[in-house]
């Protein structure tokens, strides 16, 4: 059986966020040791209980500090996100860290002021559009996009084959 892990970035009671994020790579680290086989990071805004907002920065940060267990996102927030950045990102790492990262794609809201301020167009609501972006992601790491479509002649990376494992 393999076992994975999530972490929050969990801030504990008398500690800050900066102890926080040096204890997630610590952890990951020991959770190598006892042979997991992935770790992932979740992520949440503005929350004062937890350092994880950016789980690529984790991943990075973590793959840099350990040599095997798999490294991933549980989940990116797709709706605060272009399918093109969440897969040309993913793609970085995977070069970085070749077959070591995972891609978890999800949808949630933070709250109507945090969703708001993670919009760039504020005039208009974001559409509830997960399962496309979810299938451009795709598109974007595969290279798969019809031969008509617009952006069937941008190839990410095209120097790296390997995709992350979503």
């Amino acid at each position: 059986m393999r076992l994975s892990v999530v972490d929050l970035g969990t801030v504990e009671p008398g500690s800050d966020e900066k102890q926080a994020l040096a204890e997630s790579v610590r952890f990951a680290q020991h959770a190598e040791r006892l042979g997991y086989h992935r770790i992932w990071y979740a992520e949440h805004h503005a929350n004062a209980m937890g350092a994880s907002h950016h789980p690529e920065l984790l991943i990075a940060a973590v793959g840099a500090q350990t040599s095997r267990i798999r490294v991933g996102s549980g989940a990116v927030l797709m709706n605060h996100y272009s399918p093109f950045k969440v897969a040309e990102m993913f793609k970085q790492l995977e070069a970085m860290f070749p077959g070591r990262v995972d891609l978890g794609m999800g949808r949630a809201t933070a709250g109507p002021v945090i969703d708001l301020a993670l919009q760039r167009d504020r005039e208009h609501p974001a559409q509830a559009d997960h399962a496309q972006q979810v299938a451009e992601t795709v598109a974007w790491l595969y290279d798969a996009f019809p031969g008509d479509h617009p952006f069937a002649a941008v190839q990410l990376m095209a120097s790296v084959p390997e995709i992350p494992q979503t």
